[in-house]
């Protein structure tokens, strides 16, 4: 079993699994510089993308945690034509048809066959502010756990999509994961429901808890509001992925 996964910048990449089968998850897909408009501010984004369409173009399943425009912009949404979509809600998806998708809700699973693997992806809590009014605001957002399994062996990845580190994850989560693709950003730290991402205190939490193989923060430096930046997650021991790079799981 080969799987790598394709960092593209924000929370956006793409696994490939055996150079056959393609998911990619949060296509955000827009230049460096690009304002977006948020409920109460606007952001620009800090970071380039790996807007490589020889590899986006092959991806077979999009996953999408949530409408935000940093997670599903107007670039990202022209790869989801014609593609397999899993989603929290139809809502995120208006406007585009051709689409075969699928709406998770937590706990729901997805499964696909592809040769020999059978593939399961299953949508998870990830809680978007850290309490109930502003989650609720919010709105629902989905971490998702897939599982690549073969008569042989079993890789599992976890991506937590926009969440803070909730006491009740390992009820929800395995600890026996190969990766996690963990969105920092330690987004609105000082307002009212912030942090609405994790900070590095939660990434240590959930490391010590869960104990992956590996764990990777993305969704750092790739816009003005967000308050991680790379050498602070590196001074903490972590790998942080460059845009573009590929890696092994």
């Amino acid at each position: 079993m080969s799987i790598s996964f394709t960092y593209c910048g924000v929370a956006c990449g793409v696994l490939s699994i055996d150079n056959k089968f393609y998911i990619g998850i949060d296509p955000d897909l827009s230049p460096k510089g690009t304002l977006v408009q948020f409920k109460g501010f606007v952001s620009e984004k800090q970071t380039d993308v790996n807007n490589d369409k020889s590899l986006l173009n092959k991806v077979d399943v999009w996953l999408i945690t949530h409408g935000h425009h940093d997670h599903l912009d107007d670039v990202g949404r022209n790869y989801l034509k014609g593609k397999t979509v899993i989603s929290p809600n139809k809502k995120i998806l208006n406007g585009l048809s051709g689409l075969n998708n699928f709406v998770l809700k937590w706990g729901e699973e997805k499964q696909f066959s592809v040769g020999d693997y059978l593939i399961t992806i299953k949508a998870l809590p990830a809680y978007h502010a850290s309490n109930f009014i502003m989650q609720k605001i919010v709105g629902k957002v989905n971490g998702y756990q897939i599982s690549i399994a073969s008569s042989s062996e079993t890789k599992v990845i976890y991506f937590t999509g926009d969440t803070i580190f909730y006491s009740n994850l390992i009820k929800s989560v395995p600890k026996n994961i190969d990766a996690i693709f963990a969105n920092l950003g330690a987004v609105k730290s000082d307002s009212f429901g912030g942090p609405f991402t994790m900070d590095l205190k939660m990434l240590n939490q959930m490391n010590d808890l869960l104990q992956p193989k590996n764990i990777y923060p993305i969704h750092i430096e790739g816009y003005s509001h967000y308050n991680t930046t790379n050498k602070e997650v590196e001074d903490a021991n972590y790998t942080v992925l460059s845009i573009g790079e590929t890696i092994d799981i």
